[in-house]
């Protein structure tokens, strides 16, 4: 299913946002917590 494939994306988007070295932490985890979010939305919306 497209939402399977949705879940799979966004959590190999999260483990790159946790574990990419930027000089800003903003992005970091802006990155994580937009990621996370959609993992929570595609999962129970």
């Amino acid at each position: 299913m497209v939402n399977d494939q949705l879940t799979e994306i966004l959590l190999a988007a999260i483990l790159v946002s946790a574990t990419y070295d930027k000089d800003q932490p903003v992005i970091k985890w802006g990155g994580l917590v937009v990621a996370v979010g959609a993992v929570v939305s595609a999962l129970f919306g």
